[in-house]
């Protein structure tokens, strides 16, 4: 394969070839109607200030939302079920409210039709010059901020209450009529996104007992429960301590020693996928998990996202390192990739040799460091900056 590609002038990352419309997904996301959670007013958003010897880089572009209790206007209402997208519908109403001058008439010729439209775009004007954009649509993103912040205890400190009312607003508003969540807000009901959105909903404080929860879980176990979820959910499970580390496929730090000519080596791999493999395959090797035996919440979910009287100490986690749902089963692992995945449990099993672990290791540990310094502590995306939090917060 590797042979192949580099005769196609292809790097080793490439994704593949567009999936042929027949084997393309059929099902459609069918949302509830009307409005399931009305986000409550108040919310503003504002340039985001932070003292400069905090970091290492100019604060530039940056945008963070600030609750303000407002009793005098009304709640916003979302419609998935019209438009799954709510952009910026919060951010929009905002800034347009606020923006001082009287709105265009109506009517007038193409000049002033050009006149109105660059004043609109005016409103949305930030106040240091640029226009933000809404970083929306994958669902799952979200639950590995709330994952992060509950294990590192600081999710009252990340998201006070208000915010927690907005995610939880947030994620009652896609839930799907099946119960539920899609891989991004326009996709059918996917295992990926439900495990997620399900574990975001209840540490956020979500009852177990809320209806949304109910039929969220009878969606899980219709497919199998979190057994069945893909690699990227099964990963955050384990970091919350609610699955184990023996049933996922292997993420070998030693992967960063390797000769930088070789084709597998991380540093040619897709630049996201590079830097979510970072901070993945250091706290696989560590093992890293939170105490969720000793967490009410977290206690009650290896429970919840199972099979209904399936004994988490009992499950055979092994048998379930390739296992995926038939709903998210897109584009299935090939039969090379799953001996690869083999060998490496082999190694891991039979122990890793630790002075080759330790070594790998602490050069991860060290690049997520040198990423977060050269970032202003953002890295290049969501997956790996809640991934480095879990770690490093």
């Amino acid at each position: 394969a590797f042979v192949a590609a580099g005769l196609r002038g292809r790097p080793s990352s490439y994704p593949g070839d567009a999936i042929p419309v027949e084997q393309r997904l059929k099902r459609k996301a069918k949302f509830k109607a009307g409005t399931p959670a009305r986000v409550e007013p108040g919310w503003k958003p504002c340039q985001e200030k932070q003292p400069q010897e905090e970091l290492p880089h100019q604060v530039s572009g940056q945008q963070v939302w600030v609750f303000e209790a407002d009793t005098s206007s009304e709640p916003v209402d979302f419609r998935p079920e019209t438009n799954p997208n709510n952009a910026d519908l919060i951010f929009r109403t905002a800034k347009l409210k606020a923006w001082p001058k009287k709105a265009a008439s109506e009517g007038g010729d193409a000049l002033d039709a050009a006149r109105k439209g660059f004043e609109f775009y005016q409103m949305l004007q930030c106040e240091d010059g640029q226009w933000a954009g809404d970083y929306g649509g994958p669902h799952f993103l979200l639950p590995g901020f709330v994952i992060a912040a509950y294990i590192t205890g600081h999710i009252e400190e990340i998201f006070p209450a208000p915010h927690r009312r907005a995610i939880q607003a947030y994620l009652l508003n896609h839930q799907q009529e099946d119960g539920g969540w899609g891989t991004h807000i326009e996709s059918p009901s996917t295992m990926f996104g439900s495990v997620l959105n399900y574990v975001a909903l209840r540490l956020v404080g979500t009852p177990a007992e809320h209806p949304a929860c109910q039929s969220g879980r009878q969606f899980l176990r219709a497919h199998g429960g979190a057994l069945y979820a893909p690699s990227w959910a099964k990963f955050w499970l384990c970091v919350l301590g609610v699955y184990e580390w023996d049933g996922i496929a292997p993420v070998p730090p030693e992967m960063w020693l390797l000769p930088t000519w070789s084709p597998i080596h991380p540093g040619r791999f897709w630049c996201h996928c590079r830097m979510v493999y970072l901070p993945m395959c250091w706290l696989y090797a560590r093992r890293f998990a939170f105490n969720a035996a000793q967490d009410p919440i977290a206690s009650s979910l290896r429970s919840e996202l199972y099979a209904e009287g399936e004994k988490y100490s009992t499950i055979p986690w092994g048998q379930h390192v390739h296992s995926v749902a038939d709903i998210d089963n897109y584009s299935p692992i090939h039969w090379a990739m799953r001996c690869l995945q083999n060998l490496l449990l082999c190694y891991e099993k039979f122990g890793a040799w630790r002075w080759l672990r330790e070594r790998s290791t602490n050069f991860a540990l060290e690049y997520m460091h040198a990423e977060d310094l050269e970032t202003n502590y953002l890295t290049i995306g969501p997956v790996s900056k809640a991934s480095t939090s879990s770690l490093l917060g």
